[in-house]
């Protein structure tokens, strides 16, 4: 037979909170029986629940040179600022009578 994790052991093996681990299981992302008021989740399910979320690297350039993966790693630059207009502003004279 094979062993079952509650929620709290999960979330210790995943290093994330509980509720975490609640919300996936709710959601449908890591699959759970619930028992009573508590979840058992099998080892395996958190191995394929592991293996889904690995991080995957970028795709390769169509070129693949390495000038073209740095190029596109670059920062982009900052937009210049528009300069204001050097004149002073028009005051309107209106006298008081």
């Amino acid at each position: 037979m094979e062993k079952f994790l509650t929620s709290e052991q999960v979330a210790t093996l995943l290093q994330i909170h509980p509720f975490t681990v609640l919300k996936y299981l709710k959601s449908g992302k890591l699959p759970g029986v619930k028992i009573g008021r508590m979840y058992r989740i099998k080892e395996s399910d958190v191995e394929k629940f592991l293996g889904g979320a690995a991080i995957k690297a970028d795709p390769p350039k169509p070129d693949g040179t390495p000038e073209s993966v740095a190029k596109s790693r670059t920062k982009p630059k900052p937009k210049k600022k528009q300069e204001k207009d050097p004149s002073p502003p028009q005051k309107d004279n209106y006298y008081l009578i």
